[in-house]
């Protein structure tokens, strides 16, 4: 944040001065170009005073103003929109009805404060952009590249003036090329004004991203809905997730850890609401380690058994509807097996994980407890219906149908 209140503080002084320079030689050389860009830079200064003003008082919130005073730079920035339509319209009517005064006398003098104009805003923009970048500040990028934006008015007003030199009547031609500058600059704060205004939904590409980032979260199996909206440079997230936790703290610190991770990434973000509901599974899946798959002999080790068996069981029916035996694709690895063998199992949704092999404090064991996967040890030598209907009822306390 001091570092936005320095950049901006430098935005609002290096435009007091572009716009003095501007229209003092616009005055002495008669240029109406370079008045209209003068007038254009008028309205640079609003806007990074605005900014400024954003920028200090977003962080202040009160008991009548709970969400804060975001949406004061929304209001500056509305009432911004219109000066900026009434500059242009006064420069029409300067430059195409009234006629009252500015008559270009000093052409060369116009051109060299052009192109003196055209280089400082170019390499301020340059700073800005870069600074922007480096804080993660979507603001101060956006004003670097409206800073940007000014040195190609400045580049046209001096193409204007070069013509002028030559005979060709372009500098009311480079006006209304800076007049169309002017109105699309303001018809862009306009609308964006009044969609943070009216709470629109924040761009789709960062709702997108955001829900990237939550469903990256293996405990995250569905997002009913997930919502967005700014105020001022601040951005309001509200979403409803479906979490697969064991309890309802388990739920809770998959949605912090969520919360922290979309924070890191996103920035600007004042609040993040995400509320919770648990996953419900129709089946409950349980594998086993096997060193022999046509006898569903059980493996003493875990990461190299060279078979795994798969048991899905119906919850509601509480009844074997699928087994099947697979090879281990990670067998044959020669570092890391345990870990890569564990989220194999986690990516097919596994419950409940049978082995001989205890890895208390290694890898597989802060996978799978990440996960809130359940890893049963068992001492029998193979994989019969009764153990399995016995496991089954310590962890879900129902009895597995024999047919």
């Amino acid at each position: 944040m001091k570092t936005a209140h320095k950049v901006a503080s430098y935005s609002i002084a290096v435009n007091v001065i572009l716009f003095a320079l501007k229209l003092v030689i616009a005055l002495i050389s008669g240029s109406i170009s370079l008045l209209a860009d003068a007038i254009h830079s008028s309205t640079d200064i609003i806007s990074s005073i605005a900014l400024l003003i954003g920028i200090k008082i977003s962080g202040r919130k009160s008991r009548n103003f709970p969400f804060g005073l975001y949406k004061v730079e929304n209001l500056v920035s509305l009432g911004i929109a219109f000066i900026i339509f009434l500059t242009g319209y006064e420069i029409i009517r300067e430059v195409f009805f009234e006629h009252r005064f500015l008559k270009l006398t000093r052409p060369f003098l116009a051109m060299t404060t052009a192109g003196a104009v055209m280089c400082i805003t170019w390499f301020f923009s340059a700073y800005e952009i870069k600074m922007g970048k480096k804080e993660n500040s979507p603001a101060i990028t956006a004003d670097g590249k409206h800073v940007r934006t000014d040195a190609i008015v400045s580049f046209i007003v001096l193409l204007g003036l070069a013509g002028k030199l030559v005979h060709i009547p372009a500098e009311k031609a480079a006006t209304i090329i800076v007049i169309g500058f002017i109105m699309k600059a303001g018809w862009g704060i306009l609308l964006e004004s009044i969609r943070v205004l009216l709470d629109a939904s924040i761009n789709p590409k960062t709702l997108n991203q955001i829900r990237e980032i939550i469903t990256s979260h293996p405990a995250i199996t569905d997002i009913r809905e997930i919502i967005g909206r700014n105020s001022g440079s601040f951005t309001f997230i509200e979403g409803n997730l479906v979490v697969k936790a064991r309890d309802f703290t388990h739920a809770h610190q998959i949605i912090e850890e969520i919360t922290e991770k979309v924070r890191r990434q996103i920035p600007h973000i004042d609040r993040i609401v995400l509320h919770y509901e648990p996953a419900k599974k129709s089946t409950f899946l349980i594998a086993a380690m096997l060193s022999d798959g046509a006898q569903w002999r059980v493996s003493e080790h875990f990461g190299d058994a060279p078979y795994i068996g798969w048991i899905e069981i119906h919850l509601k029916e509480n009844r074997i509807i699928h087994t099947e035996v697979a090879a281990n694709p990670y067998g044959n690895i020669e570092k890391g097996k345990g870990i890569k063998v564990a989220e194999h199992l986690i990516n097919r949704g596994v419950d409940l994980v049978l082995t001989c092999e205890s890895f208390s404090g290694k890898g597989p064991e802060y996978v799978f407890s990440s996960r809130d996967v359940k890893v049963f040890r068992i001492s029998e030598e193979f994989i019969y219906p009764d153990l399995i209907a016995r496991i089954y009822k310590e962890e879900t306390g129902q009895e597995l149908s024999k047919s």
